[in-house]
């Protein structure tokens, strides 16, 4: 399967943002007796990342999230006229006492490369298209509205063809992280610890299903080309 391309110039753009963002938050910290304060952090990452080429806004919220390691999530916007930007919510209760420098950046870059390449597909099929689709997150809330279950909105969610190629690119990082990249590409039921995106994929469609094999087609793809 062909794979989209992360807009790798706007996410280097950011990574610079980032570097000045992370020498000032550690500043603070080492000034507040190591206490972090993840609003702060989204007041420094909004006022670093204006002007930048993608236009993003950046939150924080208490909210509770059930995967104790999941720092962060967010959502690619487009309207009418080809505005688009990017939301990223920082969960403050996870980020808490383990915010790290190196460890932050890299997943903020990893998720940017997932919104870009959603705006790689929004070019693929076209404005006049685009924005009468229905998200993977769209299409999971309606199907919840008809069921009543509440587990039906994931499967929707990554289920979703737009979500399969862009959560192939989160894999594929995750199999270059592995202890062995190349059998993790192979073999990834071995490494379900090391891959939290296959893991989240493996539990909730079957082990042969059309899902898992695009997953890992696009994983494939990103592996060797990204």
């Amino acid at each position: 399967m062909s794979v989209i391309t992360p807009d790798y110039s706007a996410i280097d753009e950011l990574a610079e943002v980032l570097d000045e963002v992370n020498v000032d938050y550690c500043s603070y910290l080492k000034c507040n007796d190591d206490e972090d304060d993840i609003d702060f952090l989204a007041e420094l990452l909004n006022e670093k990342s204006a002007g930048c080429k993608l236009n993003m806004k950046w939150e924080a919220f208490d909210d509770k999230r059930k995967g104790p390691n999941e720092w962060m999530s967010a959502m690619a916007f487009t309207t009418k006229g080809g505005h688009r930007s990017i939301t990223v919510t920082l969960w403050t209760l996870n980020l808490e006492n383990s915010w790290g420098p190196k460890t932050f950046k890299k997943y903020v870059l990893r998720l940017l490369g997932h919104e870009t390449i959603h705006f790689g597909q929004y070019d693929r099929i076209g404005e006049d298209k685009i924005l009468g689709l229905l998200s993977g997150h769209q299409k999971g809330l309606d199907l919840v509205k008809e069921t009543g279950n509440t587990d039906d909105w994931l499967k929707a969610y990554l289920g979703d063809p737009h979500e399969l190629m862009a959560y192939g690119h989160d894999l594929a990082w995750e199999m270059r992280d592995a202890d062995d990249p190349e059998k993790a590409l192979r073999s990834p039921e071995e490494f379900m610890n090391e891959l939290p995106v296959y893991e989240r994929y493996h539990g909730v469609f079957k082990h042969n299903s059309k899902q898992l094999k695009s997953l890992l087609s696009y994983a494939a793809g990103y592996f060797t080309n990204d």
